[in-house]
């Protein structure tokens, strides 16, 4: 991306400008760089400044098609937040043009970097002083050589940084001791990677899963320091990174991808037709899918926002609920706020190792459906619906109900629990009443802001306990119990649940079993 947001002439159709539509909030220097301080009259009547600043935080949308040729930077108003504002903003002497000069946008300035679906790092002749690479591939072997072997350069981004991302995306699939370029009798460079057991593996006869891997790596760590430019200075495309690679791997690369992007506030954009990452980032707040459709010999998008559009994209992409075989490991739960209890359990547990999309998956099962599913294998089932058919990888969680020490668990609950210990896995039923037994005092107390509440008693209705501290609180949160996880869960720290009930050994024991699906 060039910093006057220009578009390179290749990118063009049928003559014309690529057109990008944004959205965001107005802000201060905007504000100021468009409504002069001294102006007062025309349509606006009062003084420009003053009328401007009622628009300081207000979302506006506005399409920018990039500078032809010798021409001037082309934006247009789409959209602005006229709430309470006389006149509105396009009917305010010509206001709507100059704002849309003065909006600043994320991707000016930033350096743009693109890997292709087409790909490949192949050996090369050596260019002394020629870093970096194309989005191809091409210059990589070259630029990996001058990093290990020139004294000008820092061999530890490759001997050391490079080498451990690799490993943490790969984790026990391979594990890599060294990486090495060496040069061959024709006069040309290869990388190779060594392991214990394989010894030293050229690069050309290694799989294409693995350039890819150490080309998007690669992106991240030697392009910055090639650059001079620090990561958040950088915008990267990544081209259907799933091309020859496992959905376990994708997931990880992806998510070493997307943790680096929180860590140094860059953007990337991937293009794909995977239906693991499409999964992946369904589930990241701070992400956007955005739908790309074509008809009459013309593109347009829609951006993904609810489970609507994602299931059109994946209709359009002709992705089967089978592909859920691709899960390294599934987690039943009754419903919407068991899954969100559990996330946040298993992030307090684990440090924040484990993701939902990345090394597990949450279904609901539905509290009166739990009697149609089966925990045997499938060539055993007689009747009911094999788990296992699902994933063969299976924890469940079930609510006791237990009203007190007596109440027996019903049968059902047994026979799921009996047939999940016959294949060695996890059938954790809860020792509480339900799920929100577990929800600590000191969460509870900081939600609902009263001292007052004390813990709740193992077989208690937790929406009854509330109840007792102020009448009917209880009882609209019964009803709004997503709601209720959502909000809570923020107040939830380790060191208070440890001291519930199970709790402690529970998690222990399911993210002990998670890491395991995920060797």
């Amino acid at each position: 991306m060039q910093k006057n947001f220009e578009f390179p002439q290749s990118t063009w159709r049928k003559g014309q400008h690529p057109q990008v539509l944004f959205s965001k909030k107005l802000q201060e220097s905007e504000i100021n760089a468009t409504f002069p301080q001294g102006t007062h009259g025309g349509k606006i009547g009062r003084n420009h400044r003053e009328y401007g600043a009622q628009y300081l935080g207000r979302k506006i949308k506005f399409l920018r098609k990039g500078r032809s040729p010798g021409g001037s930077l082309s934006s247009d108003l789409i959209e602005v937040d006229d709430t309470g504002i006389t006149p509105p903003l396009k009917n305010s002497d010509n206001y709507e043009q100059k704002i849309c000069q003065h909006l600043k946008i994320f991707l000016e300035g930033k350096l743009f970097k693109r890997l292709q679906a087409e790909r490949d790092i192949a050996p090369e002749k050596a260019q002394i002083g020629n870093l970096g690479f194309q989005s191809n591939g091409i210059g990589l072997t070259n630029t990996i050589q001058s990093f290990i072997n020139l004294s000008s350069l820092p061999s530890n981004l490759v001997e050391i940084d490079l080498l451990n991302a690799i490993n943490s995306v790969f984790l026990q699939d391979a594990h890599f001791t060294d990486i090495v370029c060496q040069l061959h009798e024709n006069d040309t460079w290869e990388i190779f990677l060594e392991e214990e057991e394989k010894g030293r593996i050229a690069l050309s006869q290694s799989g294409s899963g693995l350039k890819t891997v150490i080309l998007v790596i690669s992106s991240l760590i030697l392009a910055p320091h090639i650059e001079k430019k620090p990561l958040k200075d950088f915008v990267f495309a990544f081209e259907e990174l799933e091309n020859n690679i496992h959905p376990a791997l994708l997931r990880r690369l992806n998510e070493y991808v997307y943790m680096a992007a929180l860590e140094h506030d860059f953007v990337y954009f991937l293009t794909t037709h995977s239906n693991t990452l499409i999964d992946q980032f369904s589930k990241q707040s701070d992400a956007q899918i955005v739908h790309v459709k074509h008809a009459n010999g013309e593109s347009f998008t829609e951006t993904a926002t609810t489970y609507i559009h994602n299931n059109g994209i994946l209709d359009d992409l002709d992705i089967r609920a089978s592909d859920l075989l691709q899960s390294n490991g599934i987690i039943w739960v009754e419903g919407p706020s068991d899954r969100i209890y559990l996330n946040r359990w298993i992030e307090l547990w684990s440090k924040g190792e484990l993701k939902e999309g990345t090394h597990y998956q949450i279904i609901f099962y539905g509290g009166r459906l739990l009697s149609h599913l089966s925990g045997i294998t499938p060539d055993e089932r007689e009747e009911g619906i094999s788990i296992l058919n699902t994933n063969r990888n299976a924890i469940i969680i079930i609510d006791s109900d237990k009203r007190n020490q007596q109440t027996p668990v019903n049968s059902t609950k047994r026979r799921i629990e009996s047939e999940f210990k016959k294949i060695g896995a996890l059938c954790w039923i809860t020792k509480g009443k339900e799920i929100e037994n577990y929800i600590p005092e000191n969460a509870s107390k900081a939600f609902f802001e009263s001292e007052r509440i004390t813990p709740t008693e193992k077989y208690a209705d937790y929406f009854s306990h509330i109840n007792g501290f102020k009448k009917g609180l209880g009882d609209k949160y019964r009803k709004q119990k997503s709601v209720l996880a959502e909000n809570i869960i923020k107040h939830m720290e380790i060191q208070d649940l440890k001291n519930v009930l199970d709790l402690d050994e529970k998690m222990t024991e399911v993210c002990r079993i998670v890491k395991k699906w995920n060797r």
